[in-house]
């Protein structure tokens, strides 16, 4: 053990000497009484917050209550209808057998008049005998054919089949909503604002039974704050907590994807093998664990996600897809075939009214509106081979390069865009293929073929 040497020691009296005289020391009391006041004030401030937190959490309550109730009618209403439509049905059904039936008795009737004919009048008049026969046999003939048309119809039946996904879709939900909590933090700056990478940290997500170095190519936030990572080389998906450390991990089929939120604690997962899998896993968070819920089948290939309004937009390469949570039947929303991967993976702005695609083949940022038409395609010899963008909250977009190596942002002012590499190699970036932005002022990037996923801090 070493100390440092003292070049001198002096005896805290003789420092002391005269001391009190000083007006440093007669201003203490001073300084003393301004803090202890600053003290008292913001004391009274966080109070008056954690009434107000109170206040808010309240009214959240109420908000939820009249959810509940909106819900309420609006399930009533769907009941009625149904059972209307069950009733309408019921009546049209019924119709068609009673119309039969009076059919039935109808012939029935006329063959007894014509029987009973014959039978009391083939004695005194033989004309009047064949005249019955030749109507009768015309009626026999009728019904005959009433008969087999009767004999060709299936029993009619009702029974209920509910919409697809509809029980699948509520039950794979643990909330009725997001619980957004603000504060605390200083708010992003504006979307025109080009960030800078004060320093990156390297955050090794490698687990024990890994057959393979990782290959990071979908990572997203959830709300409470933890991270979800689809290890496409592992065939995983990763939980971190806050701290990027791994939690847990839950083996899905060859290979997942992208990934995206879809609620608080609820996420997507694009799987597709290049093969016959095309699949969106549906999965649930919940104590630190990763619970798959259920699976929508596609039939096209399923390679990036993104959640807005209830709707997921699925990425093939070549066009871009639109779903509901339910599972329902995508539409095609965009499609560009000039191309090996001309639709590689997408963003959704905060508003829902702009959708970012990445050309990867030509080098491109596309700009749709909801509707799928194209806003702007922007290319800059910065942007080469994009893969994924990422859009924040307050409207930054931010895109890896894959063969680039690099981070970079656009931004647009006056309508035009403009391209800031923020990060590359010498930020320890390789293979970057998937983006998050984290709320502390980060980036949290992807890679493939590398056990690290690199936070990139920003100012």
């Amino acid at each position: 053990m070493t100390f440092r040497q003292c070049s001198a020691i002096k005896h805290i009296p003789d420092v002391a000497k005269g001391f009190k005289d000083t007006q440093e020391f007669k201003e203490l009391q001073q300084r003393v009484s301004e803090i202890r006041k600053r003290l008292a004030h913001e004391r009274q401030s966080r109070t008056e917050n954690d009434a107000a937190v109170d206040k808010s959490g309240d009214k959240c309550l109420s908000q939820i209550q009249t959810l509940r109730q909106t819900f309420n009618v609006i399930f009533d209403r769907l009941e009625r209808h149904t059972i209307s439509e069950m009733e309408r049905s019921k009546t049209s059904l019924r119709n068609n057998i009673q119309a039969d039936v009076v059919q039935i008795d109808d012939v029935t009737e006329k063959l007894k008049m014509l029987t009973d004919a014959l039978k009391y009048g083939s004695d005194t008049n033989e004309a009047l005998s064949y005249i019955g026969f030749s109507k009768c046999d015309e009626v026999i003939f009728n019904v005959q054919l009433l008969l087999q048309t009767i004999a060709n119809k299936d029993d009619f039946k009702m029974t209920f089949q509910p919409f697809k996904g509809l029980k699948e879709y509520l039950s794979s939900l643990e909330m009725l909503g997001e619980i957004i909590c603000k504060g605390g933090e200083k708010p992003l700056p504006g979307p025109d604002h080009v960030f800078e990478v004060e320093k990156h940290v390297l955050h090794n997500v490698e687990v024990d039974d890994d057959k393979h170095r990782c290959g990071i190519i979908g990572i997203y936030r959830l709300a409470n704050g933890e991270f979800l990572l689809s290890d496409n080389r592992n065939s995983k998906l990763k939980l971190l907590n806050s701290r990027y450390q791994v939690m847990s991990t839950s083996d899905v089929p060859d290979y997942p994807q992208d990934v995206c939120s879809t609620g608080q604690r609820e996420a997507a997962v694009a799987v597709d093998d290049g093969k016959d899998r095309h699949e969106i896993l549906l999965v649930r968070v919940k104590a630190g664990k990763i619970e798959q819920t259920r699976t929508i089948k596609c039939q096209h290939p399923c390679r990036g996600l993104a959640h807005h309004g209830g709707q997921l937009y699925v990425t093939t390469g070549t066009a871009l897809y639109v779903y509901d949570m339910a599972g329902g039947q995508g539409r095609q929303l965009y499609s560009d075939k000039n191309g090996k991967i001309t639709v590689a993976r997408c963003a959704v702005s905060p508003d829902g009214s702009r959708i970012y695609i990445t050309n990867f083949t030509h080098h491109q940022l596309i700009t749709l509106n909801k509707d799928g038409t194209t806003l702007s395609t922007f290319t800059h010899p910065e942007l080469r081979y994009p893969v994924t963008p990422h859009v924040t909250s307050q409207g930054h977009v931010f895109v890896t390069c894959d063969r680039q190596n690099s981070v970079v942002q656009v931004t647009e002012k006056n309508n035009q865009q403009t391209v800031t590499t923020l990060a590359g190699e010498n930020n320890g970036l390789t293979k970057p293929l998937s983006l998050c932005f984290n709320s502390n002022n980060s980036l949290l990037v992807g890679q493939f073929d590398n056990d690290n996923i690199v936070e990139l801090k920003l100012e």
